[in-house]
C-alpha cells in the first residue's frame, strides 16, 4: 500500500508536536523558585538522639564461675601396646564425661582390646595366668567376688578361670590365653617316653618325655585397671578416637568422693571477697545450684605452675616456676542439688557478688548521656517540647554498672521519662 504525501507530512508534524510537548514537561518539572532551591541546598537541621530517664533499682555486680567437682581424682595411665603391636591406638571410646564407672565397666578399647575396671588398691603389675598364686591373685578374686562371688583362695584356680571368662564375655570381648608346654606323665607318675609322635596338639619330645601344648587363661596387666573406690565418674577423657595412646598423660581421669564447689579467682574478685569477708552478698546464677542460697566460703591460697606462652616457665636452673592462686571454696548441701548424681564433674556454676544496690526508685541514665563541662561538673542535656529546647542539669553519679549509672540532680530538675541526649547528629561540635 502506498502512502500519500499528505499522510507522511501529517505523521512528521505529529511526532514533532509530541517531542515538543515532552520537552516542555521536562523543563517544567526541573524548574524551581529561588526559595525552593535555597531550601534544598541549605544544611540540614541539627538532630539529637535521646533516651528516657529510667526509674528502677540498679545493682552493681561482679560475676565469676565456680566448678562442681568430686573430692577424689584418679588418673588412669595409658596401657602398654598389646603384644605384636608397635603403637597402641584408642580404637574405641565407650564412655563420655559424667558416665558412671563400676566393676566390669570397659574404660577404653586399645588396639581392639579392653581396659576393664575392677576394684583394688594395687595397680596390676604382671600378667596373671591360670595356676598363678600370690596377693595380686587374691586382689583379682576379691574384685571378681563383688560381681560373681568368686572365692578368695590365692590361686588362679578353675573357679577364677570361669569367672574371668564371664567378665570378658559380659564386656563383649574374648578372654586372653597363652600357650604353655607341659610334660605328660603316665598313670604311675613317670614321664611317658612312648608314642612321642602322637602327643596331642603336635607335642614335642623334651628330654625323652612327652610334652603337650596347653592353653591357659590369662589376664594381661594392660587389660585390667584396679581402682581404689567404685563406683566412680568420668571427669576427663584425654584419649582421642583412632589416635595413638601416649604415655605422657593419663588416658582419662576418674572422680569419686563427696561433691565440692570451688572457684579459681582473678585478682579483682579475690580482693573484693577478701575485703568483704562474711559480709559478702552472693547469689547463684546459671548452673545446677541456681536459686539456692549461697553458703559460707573460705579463701585458699594454692601454689600452681605458672603459665606462659608455651604453657609454663622455667627458672634459671630449669626448675618449674609457680604462682600463688586464690580459690573460693563454698559450703553447700549436695542433697539439695537436683539430679546431682547425673551431673558430670567440672560442671560450671555462675556466682554473682553483689557489690552495691541503689534505691528501688533511683533515676538511671546511660553513661553515654553524661558529659563534663569546663568546670569539671558532670552534666546531662535534657530536651523538652516539640521545639526540642535544651537545658543543662548538673548531676552526681552514685552508682555505675554495665553502661548505666544512678544519678541525682545537683543543680536543676530531673525526673522519670525526661528525654536526655546521648548523641548529636550533623552538629559541628558533636
Amino acid at each position: 500500500m502506498r502512502l500519500k504525501k499528505s499522510h507522511v507530512v501529517s505523521g512528521v508534524l505529529a511526532l514533532a508536536l509530541l517531542g515538543a510537548t515532552g520537552t516542555a514537561w521536562y523543563f517544567a518539572l526541573q524548574a524551581r523558585t529561588p526559595a525552593q532551591r535555597a531550601e534544598e541546598t541549605a544544611e540540614p537541621e541539627d538532630s539529637v538522639i535521646t533516651v528516657r530517664v529510667d526509674q528502677d533499682q540498679l545493682i552493681d555486680t561482679l560475676d565469676f564461675d565456680a566448678e562442681l567437682n568430686r573430692t577424689g581424682d584418679y588418673d588412669v595411665p595409658a596401657p602398654a601396646a598389646p603384644e605384636g603391636i608397635e603403637t597402641a591406638l584408642a580404637s574405641k571410646l565407650p564412655l563420655e564425661v559424667g558416665d558412671e564407672v563400676k566393676a566390669g565397666t570397659v574404660l577404653l578399647e586399645v588396639s581392639g582390646r579392653p581396659m576393664i575396671a575392677l576394684e583394688g588398691d594395687v595397680p596390676a603389675y604382671r600378667d596373671l595366668k591360670e595356676g598363678d598364686t600370690g596377693p595380686d591373685v587374691e586382689q583379682l578374686q576379691l574384685a571378681l567376688q563383688q560381681i560373681y562371688g568368686t572365692p578368695k583362695t590365692g590361686t588362679f584356680d578353675a573357679r577364677t578361670v570361669a569367672d574371668v571368662k564371664k567378665l570378658y564375655d559380659n564386656a563383649g570381648y574374648d578372654h586372653a590365653t597363652t600357650s604353655e608346654e607341659v610334660a605328660q606323665e603316665d598313670t604311675e607318675g613317670e614321664e611317658n617316653t612312648e608314642n612321642t609322635d602322637e602327643t596331642a596338639g603336635g607335642d614335642e619330645n623334651t628330654g625323652g618325655g612327652q610334652a603337650a601344648t596347653v592353653e591357659r587363661v590369662t589376664v594381661p596387666s594392660s587389660e585390667i585397671v584396679f581402682l581404689p573406690d567404685l563406683p566412680m565418674q568420668v571427669s576427663k577423657i584425654n584419649a582421642k578416637q583412632s589416635a595413638p595412646v601416649g604415655t605422657d598423660q593419663p588416658v582419662m581421669t576418674l572422680a569419686s568422693g563427696d561433691w565440692k564447689l570451688e572457684a579459681k579467682l582473678d585478682e579483682e574478685t579475690a580482693k573484693q571477697l577478701s575485703q568483704l569477708g562474711e559480709d559478702a552478698e552472693l547469689e547463684f546464677g546459671d548452673g545446677p545450684m541456681e536459686g539456692q542460697e549461697v553458703g559460707a566460703f573460705e579463701l585458699e591460697e594454692r601454689e600452681e605452675a605458672a603459665e606462659g606462652e608455651e604453657g609454663g616457665f622455667e627458672g634459671e636452673e630449669g626448675e618449674a616456676q609457680t604462682t600463688e592462686v586464690t580459690y573460693a571454696v563454698f559450703e553447700f548441701d549436695a542433697e539439695k542439688v537436683e539430679g546431682i548424681d547425673d551431673l558430670a564433674p567440672g560442671e560450671e556454676q555462675e556466682v554473682t557478688l553483689i557489690l552495691a544496690r541503689s534505691a528501688e526508685d533511683a533515676l538511671i541514665v546511660p553513661l553515654s548521656a553524661l558529659w563534663t563541662d569546663s568546670e569539671d561538673r558532670t552534666m546531662l542535656t535534657v530536651v523538652e517540647g516539640d521545639d526540642q529546647k535544651e537545658r543543662q542539669v548538673e548531676v552526681e553519679v552514685t552508682l555505675r554498672h554495665d553502661g548505666r549509672g544512678v544519678v541525682e540532680a545537683v543543680d536543676g530538675e530531673l525526673a522519670k521519662d525526661d528525654e536526655v541526649v546521648i548523641a548529636w547528629r550533623d552538629r559541628d561540635s558533636a
